[in-house]
């Protein structure tokens, strides 16, 4: 009897235990934030503990972000009551994991985590009127009690609405279950009607969509504009007597094209400002771009992305990269806790942030991991939108950019070096640049150059371009020895909303100087960009 009553207190004891632990944080809580929790409602802040068991409510003109131990991300409206009915993860597939929300008033937008992507049968989102599984990553779904406005003013009629951004969702209800894709709108009136597509969105639905669409049409315009340029441009060397160039995008380090950088558009949770109890923030979306280099044992890896699909998490007190996963997460990358050092900034629209983590740091390129023994440099800053590139102003031709920043280049001894030039010609009208990189590491100088037409190219709401060179640039060492460099990489993404500045990340790999890395901001010197 007694070793069964002290069974049943150590089972009582473990559960108690469970149940104390914090499952997520919250990043961002704006106004009126607050989990019932023990039948009595405690206000939330940024950085508040999450539980099994809160609902957390957000009321008039409130707003809050949830991420969870399994990366997840929930955004609430205002006027929301979101539920976390059974919520287990100990970091790892064991088997019990487990993630059972109810969404029982107003509406959220959610990124699923590392559940929903690998034990999709084990994320569950309630409703009072359908059950929502996933076969995919981010949708939207509200719930409408009239209250929500249609595309004409009038009031929706009340049910659960939903679009879908990424993958497929199926919703299930007492009259079955219906599976809908990316980009599909659904409706469910009420518990024994089967949910039905929706031809069009309604307005509460939007969210950023109509921005997307505006992208879109930008984007086309630039397109044809693009054409214009280079059916010009052949007319002119024609006349000179000269051979066109290819108009084939140069390769990014990973040797995919650069209309290739980052994933196709697809709108994912973007927040603004969302802050951990460390004071971090995590920046999702569009708007911010950001690059990051290292060298791996034969490859050079200089990477750009930004906009919808980047994924970056940052300090922006202490000017931090935490964490990054760009080109859909082709190369990602995490801090780890390593030590960040040469970390500066240049003001102003167009500039950016930078720094280097120092070895310790993780990373994986094309589902490859390592640990780069040059660390790995960065920056992020805001990007130039693709209507910057339209309309050129008159007499910006050519306008140069000059070196402003960025940490101190590396290579895989630890050393750390000098940058002693460079400088970057852009030519808005061909969409073309050229230029150098020119540091010193140790007892090498290295200079990556640029080639004379190299183009630019656009990407989901940004513009770039990528040199990716073998048997090419060149190495000089101390007393006389000089070189061709194996193989370098240089890409670079245009930031501020004139393009006044550039951001650069490069790297070099080659068996006789070795593997380096590093990154520089550029930013124009010319009247027209100020």
């Amino acid at each position: 009897m007694t070793r069964r009553l002290l069974l049943a207190a150590w089972f009582l004891l473990f559960a108690l235990d469970a149940s104390a632990q914090a499952i997520g944080r919250v990043l961002s809580a704006a106004g009126d934030v607050v989990a019932t929790r023990g039948g009595r409602e405690e206000a939330l802040t940024a950085g508040s503990a999450l539980f099994n068991g809160d609902i957390v409510r957000t009321g008039e003109q409130s707003s809050a972000q949830l991420r969870f131990t399994d990366e997840g991300v929930v955004a609430l409206r205002s006027k929301s009551r979101f539920a976390v009915s059974d919520y287990r993860f100990n970091g790892s597939d064991d088997g019990i994991s487990q993630a059972t929300y109810r969404l029982l008033q107003g509406g959220i937008r959610t990124l699923t985590g590392l559940i929903g992507k690998t034990r999709r049968e084990r994320y569950i989102m309630g409703t009072p009127l359908a059950t929502v599984g996933i076969r995919g990553t981010a949708y939207t779904l509200v719930l409408c009690q009239q209250d929500c406005l249609d595309n004409d003013g009038s009031v929706a009629p009340d049910g659960a609405y939903g679009v879908v951004f990424d993958g497929r969702v199926s919703v299930t209800n007492d009259a079955g279950t219906v599976e809908f894709g990316a980009e599909e709108a659904f409706f469910v009136s009420d518990i024994r009607s089967l949910p039905q597509a929706l031809l069009s969105r309604p307005g509460f639905l939007r969210d950023r969509l109509d921005a997307r669409a505006r992208r879109e049409q930008r984007r086309d315009a630039m397109e044809a504009r693009m054409q214009q340029q280079q059916q010009q441009q052949q007319q002119q060397q024609q006349q000179m007597g000269t051979r066109p160039p290819t108009d084939r995008p140069p390769p990014i380090a990973d040797g995919r094209p650069v209309k290739a950088i980052g994933n196709p558009l697809a709108p994912v949770i973007v927040v603004a400002d969302l802050r951990d109890t460390s004071g971090n923030v995590a920046l999702v979306g569009v708007g911010l771009g950001a690059g990051a280099s290292f060298a791996g044992v034969t490859e050079p890896a200089a990477f750009v992305d930004g906009g919808l699909g980047t994924v970056v998490e940052l300090d922006a007190t202490r000017g931090f990269l935490e964490r990054f996963s760009f080109n859909g997460g082709n190369q990602s990358g995490s801090r780890q806790n390593a030590a960040v050092v040469d970390n500066g900034k240049s003001d102003g629209d167009g500039g950016a942030v930078w720094g280097r983590w120092e070895p310790g740091a993780t990373v994986q390129v094309n589902g490859q991991p390592g640990t780069p023994s040059t660390g790995v440099h960065f920056f992020f800053g805001n990007l130039t939108p693709e209507s910057a590139f339209v309309n050129v102003p008159s007499g910006a031709t050519a306008v140069r950019y000059e070196y402003v920043g960025g940490p101190r280049p590396t290579d895989e001894r630890g050393n750390a070096g000098q940058f002693l030039s460079g400088d970057l010609l852009i030519n808005f009208v061909l969409r073309s640049l050229s230029g150098s990189i020119v540091y010193r590491i140790d007892t090498f100088t290295y200079t990556l150059p640029i080639p004379t037409g190299t183009q630019i190219v656009s990407g989901r709401g940004f513009a770039g371009f990528a040199v990716n060179q073998s048997g090419a640039g060149s190495w000089a060492r101390v007393g006389g020895a000089t070189g061709t460099l194996d193989r370098y990489a240089v890409t670079g993404l245009f930031l501020g909303s004139r393009a006044q500045g550039v951001g650069t990340t490069f790297a070099t790999v080659d068996a006789t100087s070795g593997r380096t890395a590093g990154v520089a901001v550029f930013r124009c010197v010319a009247a027209s960009c100020r």
